[in-house]
């Protein structure tokens, strides 16, 4: 698992997108707006990984509660809302 990240501001990273883009296929890029995180940019193969990760997961975690319409039914977006309002 790959750790390492690279900061640009957002003036940066427009200025530099080639270069952005190219160290994103070695590191996730952090692109900031007034020093505060505002998007990453991220091999595209790795985001599809992600993605399919969480899928499993949501599949896992409706495995465990059984029928969801039993407990109301929860989307993906509901499922993680929780942890994206926090940033």
């Amino acid at each position: 698992m790959r750790n390492e990240l690279e900061f640009f501001n957002l003036a940066d990273a427009k200025a530099k997108f080639s270069e952005v883009l190219k160290k994103a296929r070695q590191k996730d890029i952090v692109v900031t707006k007034n020093g505060v995180p505002a998007a990453v940019v991220m091999d595209y193969e790795r985001y599809r990984k992600i993605m399919n990760f969480l899928e499993q997961v949501y599949d896992l975690y409706l495995l465990e509660i059984g029928d969801p319409s039993v407990h109301g039914a929860v989307s993906q977006k509901e499922l993680f809302q929780e942890d994206i309002e926090e940033v």
